[in-house]
């Protein structure tokens, strides 16, 4: 049965300089490698949904793709709003890889591996913070999920946005396509869709629909259901997300399990900090 590891939210800067003026990144991300080294001989693919950088640093990419480089697995990286495409093509190219070139200059992607069908949409609008999936992409989408339902294959759906609010008033923003998206997997209710860009393991639904929100590796939100709630982090544990297909007792149908877990290095827990300095990058 198919198992994906799932990291999000790396927002790794050059060594040197610290993510929002506090944490260390680089370290923090150099300080999981041997976890992520056993953890992905237990897994069939690894993905990394996106704000792998905070600007588009290719020296922050550098330090990424030394940290991914040969692991078992294939590994996928799609951008959030803190990446650069250019950035990411130059350095990260090896892990952008099936692309379904529905809309030239994106990173959108398929994988298929043994079982399952992984799907992963690049929600990046240069210069805004909230996501958007073009109506270009969403046609091969639709094709895509209904291509995997014909052959009974699981499918999973990976963004960096997420199309829904969650309460915390600063991150519940716009989100271009929200309800042709959503319309779309609600014809599949067995695909899960995994996103980040929150800093928390979250768990939504939109109808049918579950949406599994894994928690960042940097920088986790202070949880604040208020309108000026999602302008604080901490510095916590570092945590992922692991979605494993499972079959199911006859009569009932297979589905998708997902696992948030912590990895087990030391941090500080201080805070709460406001981000600062926080940029969304243009081409």
């Amino acid at each position: 049965m198919p198992t994906i590891l799932q990291l999000s939210d790396l927002h790794v800067e050059p060594r040197g300089r610290l993510a929002f003026g506090r944490c260390d990144s680089a370290g923090l991300l150099e300080s999981i490698r041997p976890w992520l080294v056993q953890a992905a001989e237990k897994v069939d693919a690894v993905v990394v949904t996106g704000d792998i950088g905070c600007d588009g640093n290719e020296d922050a990419y550098r330090i990424v793709k030394d940290v991914f480089t040969g692991l078992s697995v294939p590994v996928r990286m799609i951008p959030g709003n803190h990446d650069r495409r250019a950035g990411m093509e130059a350095v990260l190219g090896d892990f952008i890889e099936g692309r379904l070139e529905a809309v030239p200059g994106r990173q959108d992607q398929l994988l298929d591996i043994e079982g399952a069908r992984i799907v992963l949409l690049d929600t990046l609008q240069p210069g805004k913070h909230w996501g958007e999936v073009p109506d270009a992409v969403l046609d091969r989408l639709e094709v895509l999920l209904d291509e995997a339902a014909a052959q009974a294959k699981p499918a999973i759906v990976f963004t960096h946005h997420t199309p829904l609010h969650c309460g915390m008033g600063v991150m519940d923003e716009d989100f271009g396509n929200r309800k042709r998206f959503l319309s779309i997997l609600a014809k599949h209710p067995s695909v899960r869709l995994a996103t980040g860009h929150m800093h928390r393991a979250i768990v939504q639904s939109a109808g049918a629909t579950l949406i599994a929100t894994a928690p960042s590796v940097a920088c986790p939100i202070a949880i604040d259901l208020t309108p000026k709630g999602g302008d604080e982090f901490r510095l916590e544990t570092p945590g992922f997300a692991l979605h494993h297909w499972k079959a199911e007792p006859e009569g009932v149908a297979a589905g998708w399990t997902t696992f948030f877990g912590l990895i087990p290095v030391q941090t500080s827990f201080a805070g709460p900090f406001r981000f600062k300095d926080v940029v969304n990058p243009t081409e």
